[in-house]
This record gives structure tokens, C-alpha cells and sequence, in this order.
């Protein structure tokens, strides 16, 4: 093999510089180059992208590749062909056993696996089943295939022991100056056991590599199939823990046939010499005959029954495969399942939450609306009752008869307002000294004094009036107008607890009591009402619930009561000034009370509130 090596490198040498300044067509490339085109214009084109991703992976494109058939998959997921597609990737990338796991996918999902058969084929070699390799790579063939199927099936044969076989294949090649083939070449050599010949072929045909490659040719035939697969092809000696792991992957092999090994023709009959007289032939007995026939049918027989456990183990592991795909799939089906409804459990919790906030939010709303509306009531019950107030009751009818009337008692001056400083809620403390300032006798309203008031005094009847002469009586005088009769008048300064002796303006010889200015005994103060109510004894109780409501500021402070109309003032004070008063009050409201300013007049009696 040595001697023809050298007869064949000077021969082909012209060859080869004559095919280095014309390069070898690519179609591959060109077709390539269409699907891009194609792309192009229509970006979500499913084959463009995967025809484009296939081209890529033959041109040793990986990368391109994946990117091809990801895409593909995104716009089309349930397409099998992605599958065949992605098991080429995988080939490229060293993983032998994900890529027959792939085509073994694809393959049920429809897809002709001739178009894949050369990388299938090259998957078989790399975990070491060469009869499978050989198997596909005779399918590539078949279909016309390129150098690079070439080289992949003299590989398969040299990996095998066939160094002739694969001789054979690589010749055409090597004829052309193939260089991969030239190096396909040495490494089947030095699989084989001829590291000799290996060294010559790099040294003459390799590029100049020339002795380099000397420890990698020896450490070739003590490999294993899978491991030589993995030197030729991939440059890798050593069994990494990834590759064992991937090798797992892989699906279990189907049954092949073993190859049948053509009989080798008989030798040429050589003409005896002349001399040698020549020996009749032997029959054969029918004994023979019969024999050979028994044998025959035993051995189609044999082969029949062979053929049909062939059938039957390939069955079975079909079945296995079915069922272990439908298992995948169910669990993946599961799978999927529990994704959707824990994204509708998820949904659904959101949905609650939002509510549950729009709700809170409502709630809130409504709260604020409600508390407005209360102030807004409190304020106009505060004002209907100062214009209450402030309506004079008019007097009941009398009879058309002229009386003289006691004269009317001249009404204390009453002390100017003063202006309270313009604060939030000052027009609380406006609405409060108007209706101080009034004060209407329980008798004129027809209701009982308040409890633990005293009552109101009475006033004094009006003197009968003096009888008229009798000569003045017998003149017709015009009948007079009648005028309502006059009623004594309680102003806030007096003190409505005092009781009125009616025998006191009788009697002549009483002796008038020391008169005490009220306005000095009650001058005028800065108050924070808290609560009212008409029954004086239920205030110590309204006290403590208020001041639990705000403990730090009731601290120190003392509960206070004046009466209004027929109900009752729960006041907090004295305040030095208005502005201090309107400051409790916005604090305490702060935390819930709601309370206003008010000043009493001067002369208003205040009492203090005791409070257990």
C-alpha cells in the first residue's frame, strides 16, 4: 500500500494546484443565500427558516443553525421537522444521543428520515453502533451524497476494521486531491494499525503537519469504536463525564439484520497438462441431493424463524418506545395542565386582592362621606337652633279691654360681642355667644324646669286697674285697641337658679338685698364644648367616654356645665383665649372628639361638673 501511496502523490499534484485556482462549487451556500432572500421579505416564513437552518448546520454553522430552528419552533411549535432540524445541531455539537433521541422523535411525528441519514448515521457512530452508521450512511449514499457523507461512511468502515471498503469509497476523493479525504485517509490507516503510513500521508499530503500527528496515530488502535468516532471526527480522546451522560440519552437500538458478506467467485479453473488425464466428475446421489435439500429447507427455515424474532424484537421495542412516548407525553400533558391552573389559581387571587382593595377603598369613602355629613348635620342643627332661638314666641290674645300695665323694667345694657380671631371654627364660637346671648323662660315655653334647675320666677300679676267715674262711664269712648300684655323679661345676666320672692315687691317693709354685679361674679371665658344633654346627671358618664378617647389631652382639665334653653353645655376649661380653646379643639378631634369653641358672656353662670 506503501509503494502505491507513492505513485499516487506526484500524480496528483498538478491536480490539485489546478483545482486550487478554481474552487469547487457550493451549492449548499447557494441555496443558502435563496433562503435569505426569502427571509428577507417574510421574516415568519416556517420553511424558509427551516431550510435555511439545515443548509447552516451542513455548512458546519451551528450556531446559525439553532438560531433558524428556534425561531421556526417559536412560530410553529408542534412541527416535527424542527425536531430532525435540531438533532442535526446536536450531531455538530457533540451530543450523539440528545440527536437520535431527537430523530427518533421526529421520525414518529411523520418526517422521512432520508434526508437526515448521513447525520443519523454519524450519531450511530459516535456511541459506537457502527452496523447502524453503515446502515444510514448506505441510505445517504444512495441518495447521491457529497464528499462530506463520503468521508463519514469510509470513516464508519475504517472505525469497522474494512480498511479496503473504505478505501474504495474514499478513492474518487482522493483522486481529486481531496485533502479531508487525504486525511480521512491516514487516520483509517492508523486506526488500522499502520501508523507508518499515517506519517507518510501527513508529511506528503497534510500541509506540512509531518510528525506531529505521530502520538495521535499510535494511540488510535487501542480505542474503543466510540472513542476512535469521536478522535477522527472531533479531535477528542479522553471519555468525558458529559459524553457517558449523553450516550444515555440515546434510544435503544432497533434490530438490524445482520449484512450478508458476498461469497467470494470461484478461482479460475486452470487447464491441466496434457500429460494428466483429466477425471470424470463425481455425481451426486439423490441420498446427496435429498440431504442438501433437507439442509436448505432447514436453513429458510432458520432464516425464517430468525427473521421472524427479528420482527418480533423490533415490535417490542417499538411498542416500548410508544409507550414510553406516551408516558412523556401524558406527564408533559400534567405538567402543562398544573401550569394553567396555577395560572388561573394565581389570576384568581389577584382578582380577590383587587377587590378586596376596591372594597377597602369604598369603605373608606364611604366612612369620609359619612363623617362629613355628620359635621355638615351637627353644623346645621347648630344653626337651626341659634334661629330658633331667636324667635320671639308672640303673646296669647287679650280681651278688648284697655289696661294699665306696670311699667316695664329697663333692660340691662348687654356688653358688645367681641370679635373672636378668624380661625377654623371661629363661626362655631359666633353660632355659641348667639344663642348664649338668648334665653327664654321655661314657663313661656310650656316645659317643666330642667332637673336640678331651679324653677323660673314667676312674674308679678299686673295691678287691677283703678274703677272709672261713673259720669265718665256714661260717655261712649271709642273702644280701645287691645295690647299684649307685658312680661318680665330674663336676661342672661341673672342668675337662673335665684329664686323671686312674688312678696318681696309687696311688701313695703322687706329690705332689699345687697345686689352682687354679676359680671364680676361670672366674667366673660373661652370654653371647648364637648357634649350637651338635658339630664345633668347623665354628663359625668358622656365625660369619662370622652376623655377615654383622648386621655393625654384631658389630662388636668376640668369638666364644666351651663345650661341652654331646656338642655345642658358639657364645657373643657377656661381657655386664656379663643385661639387656645379652637386649639384643643382641633386636637381632639384629631383623635375622634368632635367639640367647637365657644365664649360665655359675662354674668353667664358656669358650674362645675363633678366627676366621680
Amino acid at each position: 500500500m506503501s509503494a502505491a501511496l507513492a505513485v499516487v502523490a506526484p500524480a496528483v499534484a498538478p491536480n490539485a494546484v489546478a483545482q486550487e485556482i478554481a474552487p469547487p462549487p457550493t451549492p449548499n451556500a447557494d441555496r443558502l443565500a435563496e433562503q435569505m432572500r426569502i427571509l428577507a421579505t417574510d421574516p415568519r416564513n416556517v420553511p424558509a427558516l427551516l431550510a435555511a437552518g439545515e443548509l447552516s448546520a451542513r455548512l458546519n454553522d451551528p450556531s446559525a443553525a439553532a438560531g433558524f430552528f428556534a425561531r421556526a419552533q417559536a412560530l410553529a411549535p408542534g412541527n416535527p421537522r424542527v425536531a430532525a432540524g435540531q438533532a442535526m445541531v446536536m450531531v455538530r455539537s457533540e451530543r450523539p444521543g440528545e440527536a437520535l433521541r431527537l430523530f427518533a422523535l421526529a421520525e414518529r411525528g411523520g418526517v422521512a428520515m432520508e434526508p437526515y441519514a448521513s447525520d443519523r448515521g454519524l450519531a450511530y457512530d459516535l456511541i459506537g453502533a457502527q452496523p447502524h452508521a453503515q446502515r444510514e450512511h448506505r441510505i445517504a449514499m444512495a441518495r447521491g451524497a457529497d464528499d462530506e457523507t463520503v468521508r463519514r461512511f469510509a470513516y464508519s468502515l475504517g472505525i469497522s476494521g474494512r480498511t479496503d471498503e473504505a478505501m474504495k469509497i474514499l478513492d474518487p476523493l482522493l483522486r481529486r486531491s481531496d485533502r479531508a479525504a487525504w486525511r480521512a485517509r491516514a487516520f483509517i490507516l492508523a486506526m488500522n494499525g499502520d501508523a507508518a503510513g499515517a506519517d507518510r500521508i501527513a508529511a506528503t499530503m497534510m500541509g506540512g503537519v509531518g510528525t506531529a500527528l505521530a502520538p495521535f496515530f499510535r494511540r488510535l488502535p487501542s480505542l474503543t469504536p466510540a472513542d476512535k468516532a469521536f478522535a477522527v471526527h472531533f479531535g477528542e480522546l479522553r471519555r468525558t463525564p458529559s459524553r457517558v451522560a449523553d450516550a444515555q440519552v440515546a434510544p435503544p437500538l432497533p434490530f438490524i439484520a445482520p449484512e450478508r458478506v458476498a461469497a467470494a467467485p470461484p478461482p479460475p479453473r486452470v487447464p491441466e497438462a496434457a500429460s494428466t488425464p483429466a477425471r470424470p466428475e463425481r455425481r451426486v446421489s439423490a441420498r446427496e441431493r435429498r440431504a442438501q435439500e433437507a439442509a436448505a429447507a432447514r436453513q429458510a427455515a432458520a432464516d425464517a424463524e430468525a427473521k421472524r424474532l427479528a420482527d418480533a424484537r423490533a415490535a417490542q421495542e417499538a411498542e416500548t418506545q410508544r409507550r414510553a412516548e406516551a408516558a412523556r407525553l401524558a406527564e408533559q400533558q400534567r405538567l402543562e395542565m398544573e401550569r394553567v391552573a396555577q395560572a388561573q389559581r394565581d389570576a384568581e387571587a389577584r382578582r380577590v386582592a383587587e377587590a378586596e382593595r376596591a372594597a377597602l377603598a369604598q369603605r373608606e369613602a364611604d366612612a369620609r362621606a359619612a363623617q362629613e355629613r355628620a359635621v355638615r348635620e351637627a353644623e346645621a342643627r347648630r344653626a337651626a337652633e341659634a334661629a330658633t332661638a331667636s324667635v320671639v314666641t308672640p303673646p296669647p290674645a287679650t280681651a278688648p279691654v284697655e289696661v294699665a300695665r306696670a311699667p316695664e323694667p329697663a333692660p340691662a345694657p348687654q356688653p358688645a360681642p367681641r370679635p373672636a380671631a378668624p380661625r377654623v371654627g371661629a363661626e362655631d364660637s359666633v353660632i355659641a355667644r348667639i344663642m348664649a346671648g338668648i334665653t327664654i323662660p321655661a314657663a313661656e315655653l310650656g316645659v317643666d324646669p330642667m332637673p336640678g334647675r331651679a324653677p323660673e320666677p314667676e312674674a308679678a300679676p299686673a295691678p287691677a286697674p283703678a274703677p272709672a267715674p261713673v259720669a265718665e262711664a256714661a260717655k261712649p269712648k271709642p273702644e280701645p285697641v287691645a295690647k299684649p300684655a307685658a312680661k318680665p323679661v330674663v336676661t342672661a345676666k341673672a342668675d337662673p337658679k335665684a329664686k323671686i320672692d312674688p312678696k318681696a315687691k309687696t311688701d313695703p317693709k322687706a329690705k332689699a338685698k345687697p345686689k352682687i354685679d354679676p359680671a364680676k361674679a361670672e366674667p366673660a371665658r373661652h370654653w371647648a364644648q364637648v357634649a350637651g344633654g338635658a339630664d345633668v346627671k347623665a354628663l359625668p358618664k358622656a365625660w369619662k367616654a370622652i376623655v377615654a378617647d383622648a386621655p393625654a389631652e384631658f389630662r388636668g382639665k376640668q369638666a364644666w356645665t351651663t345650661p341652654l334653653r331646656f338642655t345642658n353645655r358639657l364645657l373643657v376649661g377656661p381657655f386664656k383665649t379663643p385661639a387656645a380653646a379652637q386649639d384643643f379643639v382641633n386636637a381632639i378631634r384629631k383623635k375622634g372628639v368632635s367639640a367647637f369653641a365657644w365664649s360665655s358672656e359675662a354674668g353667664q353662670k358656669i358650674e362645675k361638673l363633678p366627676v366621680n
